[in-house]
This record gives structure tokens, C-alpha cells and sequence, in this order.
């Protein structure tokens, strides 16, 4: 299933290329520490912010795939 322009990703300006970079690093670990979220976004070339709103929308995405809530820890 392709997430890399869905769960409002489309809002964040990241180029094809980012989005096939953060969606291997998502496949990989659903959840990164900030400071890791912080490499990828220089790594990239992009804001830390963007890449935060990224992985945040895409772990909602994946957590609805799931059948889980949206927002992790609550039911």
C-alpha cells in the first residue's frame, strides 16, 4: 500500500525522492527518536519539522491500516 502522498502528507513539500527515503526509513522503524528524526531531515536536506509531520501523519495512516487509533497510546 502506497502512504508516501496520503494522510495529508501531500501538504508537506517533499520531493518524490524524500518521500521514497522516508517511507523505507517508515518500513524499517514506525517510530524514530527526535534526534534521529533530526539526521534524516539533514541527511535529506529538509526541515526537521517536515519530517516530523511526515512520519507523524504517516504513523496515523498506518496505525488506521492496522486497526488501531490514530493517536498512539489512546483506544
Amino acid at each position: 500500500m502506497d502512504f508516501s502522498n496520503k494522510a495529508g502528507n501531500n501538504n508537506i513539500p517533499l520531493s518524490d525522492e524524500v518521500l521514497e527515503i522516508l517511507e523505507s526509513q517508515f518500513n524499517k522503524v514506525k517510530t524514530l527518536h527526535s534526534t534521529d528524526l533530526e539526521i534524516i531531515a539533514a541527511e535529506l536536506g529538509v526541515r526537521d519539522n517536515d519530517v516530523k509531520m511526515w512520519y507523524t501523519n504517516r504513523l496515523a495512516a498506518w496505525r488506521r491500516s492496522q486497526g488501531l487509533s490514530d493517536c498512539f497510546g489512546q483506544l
